[in-house]
């Protein structure tokens, strides 16, 4: 067990729907931030190596703008990388608590990655400031924390396409799930691929439009900003289309429903419209063009987790029935468990009333009347408040020498009441 599944309690309906729910809205902040670290650091250091090849300084700045305005700040990473896979995987290991398939460990080791990979981009990035000096060094750092980027991506396309295979639970004893499937290959392709285009259109969006666009760009600078970010968004996009279609295709028979088909047409469709905004842009100038394209983009990354929402709902429909009849079970056994008590606890006080009332007549504790005294027939029930409680709600004969006491009709927190009381009165007589 490790310290996600401590978080894990049985779920209600309600907690499956707040599950599923949370893991559609924080993808939307996850996803995009690690595509853009991705995207940011690879293009950064490309340019960062072409910059010292070619004794170019335009691309030198370049690359330091690419990972800095685009990479975020160490905050920045905590919150939409960290903070929100570890509520993701949370979720995801809710709903899919009792079906025995080890989500929880399946994204500790993700979010491991994720909180290396993001220290590392923050290294990387603070690395241009003795790039001149260490270049080496400063372009160890950068291809470090690509590769631990890949390792995210990875692991957490794998760990999350699990579930679209309930078969294959039992048998899987990696650290992570589906390490050679052709589903999970294609959907790391895809995600690559998507997350080299939307670098291009974050370019575009904060280049050149987000608060104004940055300063002190020269004409030369600017044009080929806007040329390389164009040509990446555009090229990217149209080679993610053929990915997203190649997950389409190798998901399994069961993942497959109407609903799969029509939200990856309109994922389709909102890449053609990416693609679109982003050639107008390039040739008319329109900002508006820009960040038109970089919003599509966020929308297209929410039609991309609904797609996998409708395959994970109808590969979980045995999860589902599972979850709904826990739920079930959960709430009837309350609501047995209230109508018992009728929503009331056992008390001294309410003991006492009892005796007073129902024992009184025929019981005291130094006489005999109708049945013993409770000072004989207390000892045996010392210390054993349940045995008392339970012969005061189901009264047997056990003395011949009296007559059977009748049931009283006692609520289970009343005959405890009483039995607390007796007890508690036995033991101050002594």
């Amino acid at each position: 067990m490790n310290f996600m599944e401590a978080l894990l309690i049985p779920p209600s309906a309600a907690h499956v729907s707040i599950a599923k729910h949370t893991i559609i809205i924080l993808s939307l902040f996850f996803v995009p931030y690690i595509s853009i670290l991705v995207g940011s650091t690879l293009f950064s250091l490309i340019f960062s190596v072409r910059a010292k090849t070619e004794d170019n300084n335009m691309f030198a700045r370049f690359a330091e703008d690419m990972v800095k305005t685009l990479a975020g700040s160490a905050g920045v990473a905590i919150i939409l990388g960290i903070l929100s896979l570890l509520t993701i995987g949370i979720s995801f290991a809710q709903i899919t608590y009792g079906a025995g398939v080890k989500m929880s460990q399946y994204f500790l080791v993700t979010l491991l990655a994720t909180i290396a990979a993001v220290i590392l981009v923050q290294v990387y990035k603070n690395s241009f400031q003795y790039r001149e000096k260490s270049f080496g060094l400063h372009i160890f750092w950068g291809v470090l924390a690509f590769l631990a980027l890949n390792d995210v991506i990875w692991s957490f396309v794998a760990s999350a396409g699990i579930l679209l295979w309930p078969e294959k639970w039992p048998l899987i004893d990696t650290i992570i799930p589906l390490t050679f499937d052709w589903n999970v290959i294609a959907r790391f392709n895809h995600f690559m691929t998507a997350a080299l285009a939307i670098t291009g259109g974050a370019i575009l969006f904060f280049f050149f439009s987000w608060m104004g666009g940055k300063e002190d760009m020269s004409d030369e600078y600017r044009a080929y900003a806007k040329k390389f970010a164009v040509g990446i968004t555009i090229a990217f996009t149209i080679i993610q289309a053929l990915f997203f279609l190649w997950y389409i295709g190798t998901l399994p028979v069961m993942a497959k429903s109407y609903d799969v088909y029509v939200s990856a047409v309109i994922c389709v469709f909102l890449m053609l419209m990416i693609s679109y905004f982003v050639y107008a842009f390039s040739q008319n100038g329109k900002l508006q063009h820009g960040t038109i394209a970089f919003v599509l983009f966020l929308v297209l990354f929410l039609g991309v987790a609904k797609n996998e929402e409708y395959a994970r709902e109808t590969s979980l429909s045995y999860q589902n029935y599972a979850l709904a009849r826990l739920d079930h079970d959960t709430k009837k056994k309350i609501e047995e468990q209230r109508a018992a008590n009728s929503g009331a606890e056992a008390n001294i006080e309410l003991g006492e009333e009892l005796y007073n009332t129902k024992c009184f007549a025929c019981h005291q504790f130094d006489q005999k009347m109708v049945g013993p005294a409770y000072k004989d027939v207390l000892p045996k029930y010392e210390g054993d408040l349940e045995k008392l409680k339970a012969f005061i709600l189901n009264p047997v004969k056990v003395d011949p020498e009296y007559i059977p006491m009748p049931n009283q009709g006692l609520k289970p927190h009343e005959a405890e009441s009483a039995a607390m009381y007796l007890l508690k009165k036995y033991e101050e007589s002594k």
